[in-house]
């Protein structure tokens, strides 16, 4: 069962709602409502807190709220559905506006989203509208199409909430997809790895392992056992299992890239596939010092020595398992992406750009969006728009599973 968070925005079906909080929680769910200040024109909070058994959340400031909260509900969700969601709440969550509640939480949350519009017909209809849905849909949110019929202001058209029957199917269906890789082993390597200079001082990367953690969570989300190496720093991101799928979770922590190695081969011969999302120091300090060097008025200089190759080292050691490897690149992204794909005899490999020094870009380390191309040895290339890291964990999960 799983964490649904529901908002419910103003329209004259947010009453029903209340049965589809009702169903899913007799189901087993845990149901929290964020309830807009036009969804309680027309639903009594203390309705959906009684079939929820959860305080409804309504505000982003006040007496009692901490400044996390919108966090809080972000991370605790493993489904967001918004349902009925209007015209105006569509178009804030697609422009990414934050002025409430619900949008703040849409924005900060990476779970998957499913979104159930209902409004008349017109507003529905309008290229605005429908662009503002479009948008949503390139990032991978679902939408629960609304019905036809006859609407609330009498007028016969399309823009009615979809059944409660509708709703529930597709929300179990989101929050608990087929279990696609049950029965698999995978190995993910993640994060930086590190060289140290001495006793206290190191070299390292920009990487967070964002996009490894989120790779984890949808294996495990579908059911595979997951045998994650990672590379730990300041600021490393770790996998959250859904609920239910810890025990399906090895981790263990490294920092060079000799100790990533000797971790990732012990796994190699249990698993079905590799994917290779660190991000490897390529270099190491030849002689670290065994305590700290102290400063000097003269230029120090490092002698650096090719670090162990992780990818190569399990490639040269597999014995019938697929790869995914990734390649973050500054120049000639999906040049460089197909040349270190057929060097190292990949199956597939994701190729993204990077910020130069200095710069800033949507993709890459340490930011939660990435998108790029999805290389394959037998099969044309695809191009996977920006978006979320979990979601481009999902649709590449989708290609490869």
């Amino acid at each position: 069962m799983a964490n649904i968070l529901i908002g419910v925005t103003g329209s004259i079906s947010a009453y029903k709602i209340a049965d589809v909080t009702s169903e899913l929680t007799k189901q087993g769910h845990a149901v929290q409502i964020i309830l807009t200040q036009s969804g309680a024109q027309f639903v009594s909070p203390l309705v959906l807190e009684t079939l929820s058994g959860r305080p409804v959340k309504s505000a982003l400031f006040g007496p009692g709220i901490s400044g996390t909260e919108h966090i809080d509900l972000a991370r605790w969700a493993d489904l967001f559905v918004v349902a009925p969601a209007s015209a105006n709440t569509i178009a804030k969550i697609a422009l990414g506006l934050a002025d409430d509640l619900l949008t703040t939480v849409a924005l900060a949350t990476e779970a998957p989203l499913l979104v159930a519009p209902a409004m008349n017909t017109v507003m529905w209809e309008k290229p605005i509208t429908q662009q503002h849905a479009e948008t949503l849909k390139a990032r991978g949110v679902g939408f629960i199409d609304p019905a036809s019929g006859i609407l609330a202001c009498g007028e016969v058209g399309v823009g009615k909430l979809a059944p409660v029957a509708t709703i529930v199917a597709e929300v179990n269906a989101a929050a608990a997809p087929e279990p696609s890789l049950a029965g698999k082993r995978v190995l993910i390597t993640a994060g930086p790895t590190t060289t140290p200079i001495d006793a206290v001082r190191y070299i390292t990367n920009h990487s967070t392992g964002r996009m490894g953690a989120a790779m984890a969570e949808e294996a495990l989300r579908r059911g595979a056992e997951v045998r994650y190496v990672l590379g730990i720093d300041k600021g490393v991101v770790r996998p959250a299992p859904p609920r239910g799928a810890g025990e399906r979770l090895s981790l263990v922590e490294v920092r060079t890239a000799e100790e990533m190695a000797e971790a990732a081969l012990r796994f190699l011969p249990e698993v079905d596939g590799v994917i290779a999302t660190a991000a490897v120091m390529d270099y190491r300090v030849a002689s670290p010092a065994s305590g700290k060097l102290k400063r000097a008025s003269e230029p120090v200089s490092l002698d650096m020595v090719p670090s162990t190759d992780v990818l190569g080292a399990l490639k040269a050691r597999a014995n019938g398992q697929w790869f995914l490897g990734f390649a973050a690149e500054t120049d000639d992204v999906e040049a460089n992406g197909r040349g270190k794909l057929e060097r190292k005899e990949l199956d597939f490999l994701f190729a993204n750009p990077v910020a130069r020094a200095g710069e800033a870009s949507q993709t890459g380390f340490a930011v939660s969006t990435n998108g790029g191309t999805l290389l394959r040895r037998d099969g044309d290339d695809i191009a996977l728009p920006v978006t979320s890291k979990a979601e481009l964990a999902r649709r590449i999960w989708d290609i490869i599973a």
